[in-house]
């Protein structure tokens, strides 16, 4: 939502959200929208379709917009390309990588390819070509839409996720000793490919060494009751669940009281929390299957990379426990790589590439 706000130097742009708020997100989640961004009346999503709202066609016309983006190749995204070309308008789609999963509990890593999806992403070209850009989000992304998909090349390229980081630069820089209290975060929803039972494990044998240690969790998402069942049978002491957040604007002040964020993920496209992490100068361990990270996360440097075993990340988080000064260092370095992901910086690439393709 700042994003819009910030494209606003640029461009007159509103942001169009659907509504759909799952029995595992809570209620704030639901946020004051200001004037620029609106929840689509008459959305919601259904099997087989996915997002609609039959409110988009009034935004339409009362905004009458000269370039529409799109995120995500849906079927009701289908119908609203096919109206924005009959009117002469410009589209843009925007989109991670499509991966070959059925659900968001399959863990799998492989991406959609002409191996294992040929016909669906033969559907894909036919129907959603004729788009004036594609941006995929993230390298991944855009060379799954050349190589697999085959959308023209001379009209793809990639973007970054915008990220809402300002506030998080607020925070001091981690200055501890090895007697002071360490808190270790897990920041993302509890479901199987960021793996929280696999972070229980890892912390029950940290606090077992150290028991000035705390792990502060993400109370959401499927696996919770799971996580609370294991803490209980294996009576782990010192885990708390994030159930107190009241806002997404009080959201950083969590990373501010916490000092290394934890992701073993089994596939993430370039997460969000890592980006948060860095800003608010924190450490952090994390897993090899994460994509994008290269320009911000340097092995030993400004954190620590490992493979997907408990005892690799163990023997990370005893580093900055038994060497707090890395702590500062790391943080120092992490800021600075991830300035450019400020809204304002990231507006100003998304303009950049619009004027490129002669968008704009």
């Amino acid at each position: 939502m700042k994003f819009c706000y910030a494209l606003q130097e640029y461009f007159d742009a509103e942001f169009w959200f659907y509504e759909y708020v799952d029995e595992t997100r809570p209620d704030w989640w639901k946020i004051p929208l200001g004037d620029k961004c609106k929840i689509m009346k008459a959305s919601g999503r259904l099997p087989k379709v996915g997002y609609f709202s039959f409110g988009l066609f009034f935004d339409l016309m009362r905004f009458n917009p000269d370039i529409i983006l799109l995120g995500g190749f849906m079927k009701w995204h289908l119908l609203i390309f096919k109206l924005a070309k009959l009117f002469n308008k410009k589209v843009v789609f925007l989109s991670e990588p499509l991966r070959y999963v059925k659900s968001d509990r399959d863990q799998s890593n492989d991406l959609r390819t002409l191996k294992n999806s040929e016909k669906e992403l033969n559907v894909l070209n036919k129907f959603f070509r004729g788009a004036d850009l594609y941006l995929g989000m993230g390298q991944v992304a855009q060379k799954q839409f050349i190589e697999e998909i085959g959308f023209d090349i001379e009209k793809v390229n990639w973007t970054s996720y915008p990220q809402d980081l300002e506030e998080y630069y607020t925070h001091p820089l981690r200055v501890k000793n090895k007697s002071d209290v360490f808190r270790i975060l897990f920041a993302n929803r509890l479901i199987d490919r960021y793996q929280p039972l696999f972070v229980l494990k890892v912390f029950e044998e940290i606090v077992e060494k150290y028991p000035n240690t705390e792990l502060l969790m993400n109370s959401d998402g499927p696996l919770h009751s799971e996580c609370v069942a294991y803490i209980n049978n294996k009576q782990i002491k010192n885990v708390k669940f994030l159930n107190q957040i009241d806002s997404w604007n009080n959201m950083h002040l969590i990373y501010k009281d916490s000092d290394i964020l934890i992701l073993p993920a089994t596939y993430s496209n370039g997460n969000g929390t890592i980006y948060e992490a860095r800003a608010s100068g924190m450490g952090v361990v994390m897993s090899n299957q994460i994509n994008h990270i290269e320009y911000h996360s340097k092995n030993n440097i400004n954190c620590f990379i490992c493979e997907l075993k408990v005892e690799d990340f163990i023997k990370s988080i005893i580093k900055y426990i038994e060497n707090p000064e890395i702590l500062v260092s790391h943080g120092e370095i992490s800021r600075k790589l991830v300035e450019e992901r400020k809204n304002e910086n990231t507006a100003k690439e998304y303009f950049h590439l619009l004027q490129k393709y002669g968008i704009v």
